[in-house]
């Protein structure tokens, strides 16, 4: 046996017992080990046979021993203490080439070395540290005992070439042999717990990224669902202001005549109500004016009812261009229109009325295309809340009244009801007159 193996015949051999305990002399325990956990493959490379028998006497148990273990403890009625010895796989090599072809085999195998034994000064091939670096380059989870002696490479030699790393020890020689069992036991349990994490890691990273998958699908359904519902929002959206717009259609082809475009009686009278009731409760006074176009029966017996109907298109568009944004017109009747004006006194309303019935004298005959220098002209009757009108339908009564007078007093004018106090007091009830408002004429349109 060579020399740095004498030292252990003088400390003796350690086996395992049986509760996974190194054990030497009687009663000494060293270290646990778990063989479920352990790759018990070992790689030794050194030029010198002698130094691989020394090893496997160090790490592989004798048919002898196990023999004479087992006697033993039919004898005694022992646990043989040979029981839990760790059963190292060693292989050897001389070189580091070899070394390496058979590191190569195991990967192929998928039977990696824990351990390698790695001797510094192996000529004529590659040195230690070169072999080291090779095996690293096939597998890096390789543990590493470097056995040197005092006079080879220094450590910061080592060191430089290596770099740090927690995979590889040094083991000076001479050295005995606990050391080298102490040494491939601790290092291949290392390596068991490295790759123990190691598949951990992989099957937590695969969970992982399965997880991450998942919920990037579910992120993806959910977007993509997010879209159609947006989608369903903007169409609900568009069918809603679509369905809206429809009713405000409908709304205006309800309450509009649909020849003029002006308010249809029933929607004009509403208007005339709210209208009229703001006025009681405000103390304001509120005018209501009746329009009718001359001799319409006239233009609809001389050029047809289609020009009859373009007459009263022209009367109503010019009524309408005239207003004032709190005033409304409605047609009433046939070629009859009622026109209020809130918040307006008897004293102005004349005034707007006036205005109104020259406009339709000026253009509303030449609106009409289809006939060359027709005269369309309007008589109009005023009315106002001052008059006592208990409801909206006394207040255009009146204003009619003022009208039939208008076409009494030869058409194509403006009438208005007029108060005279009867009595000497002034709190006597007013009577109602009719006054014109329009100048006459001495050769007036209306005689045609």
């Amino acid at each position: 046996m060579s020399s740095w193996l004498a030292a252990d015949k003088k400390l003796d051999r350690r086996v395992v017992s049986n509760d996974d305990e190194f054990v030497g002399a009687p009663g000494k325990r060293y270290m646990t080990r778990d063989a479920n956990t352990q790759n018990l493959r070992i790689l030794v490379i050194d030029d010198n046979q002698a130094i691989h028998e020394d090893f496997r006497k160090i790490l592989q148990a004798r048919a002898g021993e196990e023999s004479f273990e087992q006697a033993r403890a039919s004898l005694f009625g022992d646990p043989p203490r040979s029981q839990g010895l760790e059963r190292f796989e060693l292989d050897c090599a001389d070189q580091g080439q070899a070394a390496l072809a058979l590191m190569q085999s195991a990967l192929k195998e998928g039977r990696p070395y824990a351990v390698a034994f790695v001797d510094m000064r192996m000529p004529p091939g590659w040195d230690g540290l070169e072999t080291i670096e090779r095996l690293w380059k096939e597998d890096a989870e390789l543990q590493v005992v470097i056995c040197t002696a005092y006079s080879d490479q220094p450590w910061d030699e080592l060191k430089e070439r290596i770099g740090r790393n927690d995979k590889l020890l040094i083991l000076q020689k001479p050295f005995n042999g606990i050391e080298v069992l102490q040494l491939a036991t601790a290092l291949s349990r290392k390596w068991g717990l490295a790759h123990k994490v190691s598949q951990q890691l992989g099957e937590l990273s695969r969970l992982v990224e399965e997880r991450t998958a998942e919920l990037q699908r579910a992120n993806d359904r959910l977007t993509q669902t997010n879209g159609t519902l947006m989608r369903t929002v903007v169409d609900l959206e568009a069918a809603q202001a679509e369905i809206l717009r429809q009713n405000n259609e409908l709304e205006r082809l309800a309450s509009r005549d649909p020849l003029t475009g002006c308010f249809n009686r029933r929607a004009y009278y509403g208007q005339f109500e709210k209208a009229f009731a703001e006025s009681r409760e405000h103390g304001t006074e509120l005018c209501c004016l009746m329009v009718d176009i001359d001799h319409f029966k006239r233009i609809n017996d001389e050029f047809g009812h289609a020009i009859g109907d373009q007459a009263i298109q022209a009367v109503a568009n010019c009524l309408s261009a005239e207003l004032r944004l709190t005033d409304a017109v409605g047609r009433y009747g046939g070629e009859e229109f009622c026109l209020m004006f809130p918040r307006t006194t008897l004293a102005e309303a004349p005034n707007l009325a006036e205005r109104l019935r020259m406009q339709v004298e000026a253009e509303a005959g030449q609106r009409v295309r289809t006939v060359s220098r027709l005269v369309i002209t309007v008589s109009c009757g005023i009315s106002s809340t001052v008059f006592g009108a208990r409801t909206p339908l006394e207040l255009i009564d009146q204003a009619d009244k003022a009208l039939y007078a208008a076409k009494e007093g030869g058409r194509n004018c403006v009438m208005t009801l007029d108060p005279i106090t009867v009595g000497a007091n002034p709190s006597d009830q007013f009577e109602p007159q009719v006054r014109r408002v329009t100048p006459r004429v001495s050769n007036p349109k209306t005689s045609q």
